[in-house]
């Protein structure tokens, strides 16, 4: 009996353990871990740079207004008109600050080329209308082929300021040198007329009949050789043509006058002449006798004040006849 109450006990134990163990223990709660939320990074705000064009619009603006001046509008109206619709967009793009400076600087060669075109094209008509392109072939043939290629060039859809800014100065300095050489052979021509001119008048004495007129002329003349020296052959030419029709007036003014007073002399001395033989006569038919006649001077009177006239060789100019022998400074 003990040993079946045993066994029961032995039994109900092991079915107590089995049956505890066979229930799962409760799972614990799981801990919730915090989001994490992602904030984006700010990032600074940076101010877009805005450029100041002033100087290079004052540059450009100086530019159009020489172009203008030298009658670019009159000589290249389409271009110019082309080259003020590319300024007037720039102006624009200036105003938002953008930076317009390499634009603004083809702008201002293209306005500076205009220029110098107006300023080559005056030149040609020049030296056309006086007969000069033989004082320098070269020269000229150089400056119409560079006109011609700039006239080209204002069709082509590439063109660039410094294209035609190349062409342009080519084609003044071409002319201008036409010119120079041109006028410099005038100058040396008037001033030999001029002389010429001088000696007329010296020979008659001018400078002593009519000074001022005289002095001015030698004045004009000496200003056309410092203008000479001063490699300004252009302003030498005028003042020696000035000088020539001045020293031309002196001469003929004053060989008119001394005409007349030799016209008067001689029929003074004509009728001085008529005097003496009536005279003569009447001291046959009735002479005067004794001394201190009134009406009739003392023989030892003196009837006219000295003569105080300058010395004619000393109112001559002392100009050098030749050009060369001109000094390179100011005349004196």
């Amino acid at each position: 009996m003990k040993k079946l109450v045993y066994g029961l006990l032995v039994a109900a134990s092991v079915n107590l353990l089995f049956s505890c163990g066979s229930k799962p223990k409760p799972e614990p709660n799981p801990i919730e871990e915090p989001k994490v939320v992602e904030v984006p990074e700010e990032k600074p705000v940076v101010e877009e740079t805005k450029v100041d064009n002033s100087d290079a619009l004052g540059k450009t603006e100086n530019a159009r207004q020489a172009a203008i001046d030298a009658g670019a509008k009159e000589t290249s109206p389409v271009q110019f008109a082309a080259v003020d619709k590319l300024y007037e967009a720039l102006q624009a793009q200036a105003k938002t600050g953008a930076d317009v400076s390499k634009g603004l600087e083809d702008v201002q060669k293209r306005y500076n080329a205009l220029e110098k075109y107006a300023q080559a094209v005056q030149a040609k008509k020049r030296i056309d209308e006086l007969g000069l392109a033989s004082a320098d072939q070269a020269k000229y043939d150089a400056g119409c082929a560079a006109l011609n290629e700039l006239e080209s060039l204002f069709n082509e859809t590439n063109l660039t300021g410094e294209k035609m800014l190349a062409k342009a100065d080519t084609a003044k300095k071409s002319f201008d040198a036409v010119l120079f050489t041109g006028f410099k052979n005038l100058a040396k021509d008037e001033r030999t007329e001029a002389f010429k001119a001088k000696r007329d008048a010296d020979s008659i004495k001018a400078g002593v009949a009519s000074k001022e007129a005289y002095d001015k002329a030698v004045e004009e003349f000496r200003a056309g050789d410092s203008s000479y020296a001063m490699q300004n052959p252009e302003s030498a030419y005028a003042h020696y043509k000035t000088s020539r029709t001045q020293f031309t007036e002196v001469y003929t003014t004053v060989l008119a006058r001394r005409e007349a007073a030799s016209k008067a002399m001689e029929e003074a001395r004509i009728r001085v002449a008529e005097s003496q033989t009536y005279a003569e006569k009447a001291d046959v038919e009735a002479p005067l006798v004794g001394e201190n006649i009134k009406g009739i001077e003392a023989a030892d009177a003196k009837l006219l004040d000295d003569d105080n006239y300058a010395d004619p060789e000393t109112q001559k100019a002392d100009i050098p006849e030749s050009i060369d022998n001109v000094s390179t400074g100011d005349e004196k």
